[in-house]
């Protein structure tokens, strides 16, 4: 009975061990998904990808969330990975416009 008590405590223990394991990768996969989230806020917000760069890479953005949600964490980096390359290829944001005060005079 005893023998029985330990083996059920170890499987328990051993399972216990793997899902910790899932959940840190589960976080690792969302806290890439949220930096890469807020990459595409910022090059939206700059206007740098035209209207059907930024219907696609919010399409990919849910795919890659699905995914982490899934467990399927290689999908979600691969989706990742493409919305980052996306956003490398979008032309350069745009400085904000300098205060017209601090123009030189000409």
């Amino acid at each position: 009975m005893r023998e029985r008590i330990v083996i059920s405590a170890c499987l328990v223990l051993l399972m216990g061990g793997t899902a910790l394991a899932q959940d840190a990768a589960g976080d690792a996969c969302v806290n890439q998904l949220a930096e890469t989230e807020s990459l595409v806020d910022q090059t939206v917000n700059a206007k740098a990808l035209d209207e059907g760069d930024v219907e696609e890479v919010n399409m990919l953005l849910d795919e890659a969330d699905a995914a982490c949600t899934d467990g399927d964490y290689g999908k979600a980096k691969t989706k990742l990975a493409k919305v980052k390359t996306m956003l490398e290829a979008a032309p350069p944001m745009a400085a904000e416009p300098a205060d017209p005060a601090e123009l030189p005079e000409q």
